[in-house]
């Protein structure tokens, strides 16, 4: 019983932590599942990810961790890729401008929303 306490403890602590937003805007995101190949949908809730947006500082919040966050020209073509090592701003680069998709990617589930740069 204490170790099941003690783990919904530091669920809670860990996911209570998130990288101030600062003057940032939400970026709404969509999740798009895809299954795994013994073809089981997921069985637990899933948690969105909180990515914050404020000119070309994009801060990777909330749910963000180990994930993979691209943007997508409007050819599908990926002009920016990282890897989400700690939650907390991420420099995107100054010489993109226009309409993006951003995509947060883990495993088998997908994050896609859009920016404009």
């Amino acid at each position: 019983m204490k170790k099941l306490l003690l783990f919904f403890v530091a669920l809670f602590t860990v996911t209570t932590i998130s990288a101030d937003p600062g003057d940032g805007v939400v970026i709404p995101l969509n999740p798009i599942i895809t299954p795994p190949d013994n073809g089981d949908e997921p069985r637990s809730p899933i948690l969105v990810p909180v990515l914050y947006i404020d000119g070309y500082t994009l801060t990777a919040g909330t749910g963000t961790l180990g994930s993979t966050i691209q943007l997508l020209d409007e050819d599908d073509n990926v002009v920016f890729s990282t890897f989400v090592f700690v939650e907390g701003d991420i420099q995107l680069p100054t010489t993109l401008s226009g309409t993006y998709t951003i995509q947060v990617v883990f495993d088998n589930i997908t994050f896609e929303g859009e920016i404009e740069l």
